[in-house]
């Protein structure tokens, strides 16, 4: 550092946006002009408000940046339409970011995507650089063209430099270890963090002169054993690498209330999720010594009165969001689909809580396909259904609960539903697989069924803890599956692609522990799967033929006009809410929630 004299700079920054343009829930519930008046959290309305507030009381005090650490994108109707609006990063841009960087879910729509959207962006002239240090898209893959040309133009780049109130920053950008794991990265490949960052220490040390080097790290913190937040690779890096003065961090979605200091000087700050907080770091350089004088997380709600030309923008790009995501099948942004007599949550932690939700969801997914299972995971469910005021839950609310990934026979948004055949010992193998939970992300892989219950003990051997496995529902009664091998009966099984993905590879994560095979109804392995990768981290392969061929065997395909259409995750759900009985004449179907509703398919034994 070689800033004379004593400086005093502000960051304020966010992290894990995932396109929460509009408060969180339910959506009708939201005034971003009129305080005192709703319960929603976040908006960029009113995050542009608060942006605009904080610089303007700092600005005397020093240098002010605004950052944000990536994932900004996928979550919501308005990542759906990423590719076509280029809409998160435009409105980063009319905030006033001075940089973001990439997190895993930027490339849910594949790297081809990703420059699509960046390239609408950078089109309209709105875009903040985006500095990615260890996402590597060099090669001759057609679907790298588009990220290579934007690096060209310096668009996305390794490393930026800038010289504000006396001090000059050096800003680099990683994705996270742990994130790359669930990156759907194709082929663009992701070096290893920490390696990348002392070579951009050293570059911007060295040959850019810079006073403070900040990193923008996308790789979550974790607690230890005293329950404080001392893991995580965005503490990992700064451990690793004592050239970086702050980590700007993200991912596991953590509001840290305070900074994490490491080796005695470098924060490590992360804000949360969705745009519920701002955070507002502010530090003190003077010689070679950095100081942190306050942290605080400012939060995102009903008292702040929202940016009028932020929401016209936002409503701008609500009509295209109808058109490229929704119309085809017959839905709009804002339609209202039913009432939610009470808050249904997705909390990965608190499993009964989350049941209602779950149960809602699996069964639309049996019903839409009429398999003899239907299965996901927690963190496949995005967000919960808040009843707010009036309980209504629109379009915009319920796709946010299935917001992952795209189709393949249709490329728009949203995972399709994939079928196929599995023994019982195979059913078994796939429980056994998502009841190993991960520390780092408590909750997630938990699993949620249809049609079928089973009983687990955790207390007994990892990958033998399934003690039972029933399918049937309470109309039709349970009966008990053989899961020992002997049998080789097979059960119809429906699952969203983006699970699919990680069931086929379950082999290869356990290294041939847990074996399954998907098959057809005659017992036939799929042959249609992409190549299987030795190290699935990169992408796992699908259920699925190459994109733009069908194999019905694999994909709930419905035909209609001579053309084929997938069923989408959120599509099943938003049927199936339709289909509920309605009470009142011109009203809407109540969500249940009643005993059956929240019936326990999980069932802790031991």
């Amino acid at each position: 550092m070689a800033a004379e004299g004593k400086k005093t700079f502000t960051i304020l920054h966010t992290n894990d946006l995932h396109s929460n343009f509009i408060g969180l829930g339910p959506a009708s519930d939201y005034t971003p002009f009129s305080t005192g008046d709703d319960k929603t959290l976040g908006g960029y309305a009113r995050l542009a408000a608060l942006i605009r507030q904080r610089k303007e009381a700092r600005q005397g005090l020093g240098a002010v940046l605004i950052l944000d650490d990536g994932d900004y994108s996928m979550g919501t109707a308005f990542g759906g339409a990423t590719r076509e609006t280029g809409a998160e990063l435009q409105l980063l841009s009319r905030m006033g970011y001075d940089a973001t960087t990439f997190g895993n879910h930027e490339f849910d729509f594949g790297p081809d995507g990703l420059g699509q959207s960046i390239g609408v962006a950078a089109k309209a002239g709105h875009v903040p650089p985006i500095v990615a240090s260890n996402t590597n898209f060099d090669g001759t893959d057609a679907t790298l063209a588009d990220l290579q040309r934007l690096a060209k133009d310096g668009v996305i780049r390794r490393h930026l430099v800038i010289e504000r109130g006396g001090v000059r920053f050096g800003i680099f950008g990683l994705l996270g270890k742990e994130a790359g794991v669930y990156t759907q990265g194709g082929a663009a490949s992701f070096p290893d963090a920490i390696e990348t960052a002392k070579d951009m220490v050293n570059v911007l040390h060295e040959k850019e002169k810079v006073d403070v080097v900040i990193c923008l790290s996308h790789g979550g913190v974790a607690r230890g054993k005293d329950g404080k937040f001392t893991g995580g690779d965005d503490v990992r890096v700064a451990e690793a690498v004592p050239g970086i003065d702050v980590v700007i961090g993200g991912h596991s979605h953590t509001a840290l209330q305070d900074a994490i200091i490491v080796n005695g000087r470098t924060p490590v700050v992360q804000a949360g999720k969705y745009g519920q907080n701002l955070g507002e770091l502010v530090i003190t350089v003077d010689g070679g010594k950095l100081t942190v004088e306050s942290y605080q997380l400012h939060p995102i709600d009903d008292t702040i009165a929202g940016d009028r030309a932020i929401t016209d923008e936002i409503n701008g790009y609500k009509k295209t969001v109808t058109k490229v995501v929704f119309a085809s099948r017959g839905y709009s942004i804002d339609q209202p689909l039913a009432v939610a007599p009470q808050d249904l949550p997705n909390t990965f932690t608190d499993i009964a809580a989350g049941t209602p939700l779950a149960n809602l969801v699996t069964d639309s997914f049996r019903k839409a396909t009429n398999a003899d299972i239907a299965i996901t995971a927690n963190a496949m469910m995005r967000a919960g259904l808040t009843r707010g005021k009036s309980g209504v839950q629109t379009v915009y609310d319920v796709f946010a609960v299935a917001p992952l990934g795209a189709g393949i026979v249709d490329t728009t948004a949203g995972s399709a539903l994939v079928t196929a055949y599995f023994t019982g010992q195979e059913l078994k193998h796939m429980l056994e697989f998502l009841l190993v939970d991960n520390p780092t992300h408590p909750g997630e892989t938990f699993p949620r069924t249809s049609g079928m219950r089973f009983r687990y003990d955790m207390s007994r051997p990892m990958f033998d803890v399934v003690t039972a496995i029933e399918i049937g529902d309470l109309d039709h009664g349970y009966r008990a599956i053989d899961i020992t091998g002997k049998e080789e009966r097979l059960y119809c099984l429906t699952c969203p692609l983006f699970f699919g993905k990680i069931v086929v590879a379950i082999p290869t994560y356990t290294k041939g522990k847990l074996t399954l095979v998907p098959k057809n109804k005659e017992g036939q392995p799929l042959k249609a799967k992409t190549e299987l990768l030795d190290d699935p981290r990169g992408d796992t392969p699908d259920l699925l033929p190459p994109p733009g061929t069908v194999d019905k065997s694999s994909v709930d395909a419905m035909t209609e006009g001579g053309a084929v259409r997938e069923i989408k995750e959120w599509q099943a759900v938003m049927d199936y809410l339709r289909s509920l009985p309605i009470k009142t004449k011109g009203g809407l179907p109540m969500i249940p929630v009643d005993e059956r509703a929240s019936e326990v398919r999980a069932i802790k034994v031991g």
